[in-house]
């Protein structure tokens, strides 16, 4: 527990000696009118249809350039209604750079789109991105942590907002209807939102960001500088009320014929006020519309993380972030019943999650590797309290539990603190402990064992701890970072994902970035980063030094690079010194029509999934083409190849790829066609998918196909509706 002690040192100290309050930005408010009768939401903007709302041009490009004046010309106008926001936009663009896609929703992001950016508290708890392209295809985030430096966002959260668009020669329009009851808010008479409109556009084959407000790369937190604000007082939209249910239909082939399987069920949420609200699902669908992309895995000694698609936990899936993956909401896989309540006070906000699975995915994190399994029933809740400060900072506690059918439990209890300091400074750090009473049961059947304890699940109980601190220092031309984190060896999160422990590990990291906007070269940047590993035996997992680094070059054209030499890592006690790692990719984007990424990557590596582990020379291989053809019809393909070759040349330690081809057809922005195909040389296996989709709103949707995998084929088909009341 010392190592805990010593990062809850480090942390008081840096904040008592560095403490800082809230910048000082000159804040300006801008009166939303209300409608009149005469604007009709149809994506045109008639001559003086928005004379009198509220505009704002987007003045600033602050990607490639830095805060410059835009090639063209973006403006957004607001008005607003008792029950919603409502949104205007007029976006030049340039024929030959214009690109715009019939696409299904959140598929655009390669387009010229425009939005808004939202912070109704104010403190950059929930950073909504609500956007759409030419073609009013909706496109819609949250930022999982604003005050990261990099940009991390969950693209599969979802709100209800309605589009209308329009193309012109020289110009296209957009018109947004958000309700107000779609996003949580204070429960207040005055509201006060911050925002800011952003557009994405293309200039002489250059991607353009832009937006409303002066970003100034010294501060490490770019939406705590938004300084316009709406002014909603008064607002009173009805409270959100809805339910989904939905029907689900599968049929497999057996010796005894084809057996159609029906499943119902539904959710439904209540908007108790603006700020608070319970979700409930009863036999909740919990199966993904298509399969996950595949992940290459032959070298891999630790589980693959997999993201989060589906819509019942897309709501509140901000407040689970953290550095230390204490929740991982895929291992609950097959709920019965399951609850979700929201609060989101002005000094607090609470996160409740209950319910009872009846298969669940269970890890068993080790030194070396990790081992993975399937639970039988069990009972699983997550809470999480955070207060949220100034300068996208923020203190929370954190609980897990679950409770296993026929006994057994895994607790865990975590604390935060995300705070900026003086002088771009800024502290992340986390604590956390594990209190652990294994099943006996036979899901995990190769796990090893660690210290005094056995890899099977034979009812033993121990517990465990986890701590990180990590300062960072970012300025408009170089961050530094310093980070040291730690995991004991009985460290077990059984809601969470954190497959590799019983190590200590430090880093340091520099990087340093250039931004010349020229002709030819438009931004680079360089990080380096020194790693030392230890276990808790003190032995020395690992000694490296990693570089990577990225150019922006005109025409949509970047190329990026990566080393790293590991001067020794011991891997299941054994020794093994002077690995590299080698690596590029160009990412090529000139025109809507064709797009390409290739990357490479090969060394000195260790073989880890082998009988007998030993360093082989490894290379690694990808590429990815896309076409789109005709605004609707897209063809994508992919292969990852990787391959090993013994030390001394004498033959293939492993040797194989994974295909895959996607076409796609959009009769409209609702509804879609696509097909697909995948190729596993690994384990030979073949699958195909085919899907029709009809999505006419975030969480409306159906969609009926099948796969066909290894000769056996399953199709199926789901009717979802979303009703609001």
């Amino acid at each position: 527990m010392k190592d805990l002690l010593l990062v809850a040192i480090l942390t008081t100290c840096t904040i008592s000696l560095n403490a800082q309050t809230a910048q000082d930005l000159e804040v300006i408010e801008w009166d939303v009118p209300l409608l009149p009768s005469y604007v009709t939401l149809d994506g045109m903007i008639q001559a003086n249809e928005y004379a009198g709302a509220m505009a704002l041009d987007l003045s600033y490009e602050v990607n490639p350039g830095y805060n410059s004046k835009p090639a063209l010309l973006s403006t957004g106008y607001a008005y607003r209604t008792n029950e919603a926001l409502i949104l205007a936009f007029r976006c030049e663009i340039d024929p030959e750079d214009f690109r715009a896609t019939m696409k299904r929703r959140d598929m655009a992001w390669e387009d010229d789109f425009i939005g808004i950016a939202l912070d109704v508290y104010g403190d950059t708890r929930n950073m909504v991105f609500i956007a759409s392209n030419a073609f009013g295809v909706q496109l819609d985030l949250i930022k999982k942590n604003p005050a990261n430096t990099r940009d991390e966002f969950d693209v599969s959260y979802n709100i209800t907002y309605e589009t209308w668009a329009d193309i012109q020669d020289n110009y296209y329009t957009v018109e947004m209807r958000i309700p107000f009851n779609a996003l949580q808010f204070p429960n207040a008479d005055l509201q006060r939102w911050k925002f800011s409109f952003f557009r994405q556009q293309y200039t002489q084959g250059v991607q353009v960001n832009s937006q409303t407000f002066y970003s100034d790369n010294n501060i490490p937190c770019s939406d705590c500088q938004m300084t316009d604000v709406l002014i909603l007082d008064q607002i009173q939209p009805t409270m959100r009320t809805e339910i989904l249910p939905y029907v689900f239909s599968s049929m497999n082939p057996s010796d005894q014929g084809v057996n159609p399987q029906i499943k119902l069920g539904g959710s439904g949420l209540i908007g108790l006020n603006s700020q608070t609200s319970i979700e409930i699902a009863i036999n909740p669908d919990f199966s993904q519309v298509e399969a996950d992309v595949a992940q290459v895995d032959v070298n891999a000694a630790f589980s693959l993380l997999y993201p989060e698609r589906r819509p019942f936990f897309n709501e509140g899936s901000d407040f689970l972030e953290s550095r230390l993956k204490y929740v991982y909401t895929r291992a609950i896989a097959n709920p019965t019943a399951i609850a979700k309540g929201i609060y989101q006070g002005k000094d607090y906000r609470t996160y409740l999650l209950s319910g009872w699975d009846r298969g669940s995915s269970y890890l068993v994190s080790g030194e070396n590797r990790s081992s993975y399994g399937e639970t039988k029933g069990n009972w699983s809740s997550v809470m999480k309290i955070e207060k949220p400060l100034d300068n996208a900072s923020s203190v929370g506690l954190l609980t897990t539990h679950r409770l296993h059918q026929g006994g057994g439990f895994g607790h865990t209890v975590a604390a935060d603190a995300n705070i900026q300091i003086k002088n771009g400074w800024r502290i992340q750090t986390e604590i956390s402990r594990t209190e652990t009473q294994e099943p006996i049961a036979d899901w995990i059947s190769d796990a090893d064992d660690f210290g005094d304890y056995t890899g099977k699940l034979d009812g033993e109980r121990f517990n465990g701890y986890a701590g990180f601190f990590s300062l960072r220092r970012q300025r408009k031309t170089m961050t530094t970072r310093a980070d040291y984190m730690v995991i004991s060896p009985t460290f077990r999160p059984e809601l969470g994902f954190e497959p590799r422990n019983n190590y200590r590990r430090f880093e340091i990291g520099q990087s340093f970035n250039g931004f010349p906007n020229g002709k030819h070269l438009k931004r680079w940047g360089t990080y380096t980063e020194v790693s030392h590993y230890e276990n808790f035996a003190g032995v020395t997992k690992e000694n490296s030094l990693m570089t990577f680094g990225w150019v922006s070059w005109s025409n949509n054209l970047n190329t990026r690079f990566f080393s790293k030499f590991t001067q020794t890592e011991n891997y299941l006690g054994q020794d093994f010194s002077n690995l590299f790692r080698l690596g590029g990719k160009i990412s090529w984007k000139p025109s809507q029509t064709f797009s390409m990424d290739l990357g490479g990557r090969g060394g000195r590596a260790i073989a880890y999934n082998e009988s007998t582990p030993r360093i082989g020379m490894n290379q690694e291989i990808d590429l990815a083409i896309n076409l789109q053809l005709a605004n609707k019809f897209t063809l994508s393909s992919s292969i990852n190849h990787a391959s090993m070759q013994e030390i001394n040349g004498s033959g293939n330690i492993y040797r194989g790829f994974i295909s895959q081809g996607v076409a796609n057809y959009a009769f409209n922005r609702f509804t879609d066609i696509r097909v697909i195909a995948q190729y596993n040389h690994f384990d030979q296996s073949t699958m195909i998918q085919p899907l029709l989709q009809y999505q006419p709103s975030a969480f409306t949707l159906f969609y009926i196909g099948g796969a066909i995998q290894d000769g056996d084929w399953q199709g199926f088909l789901k009717w979802q509706r979303q009703l609001s009341y």
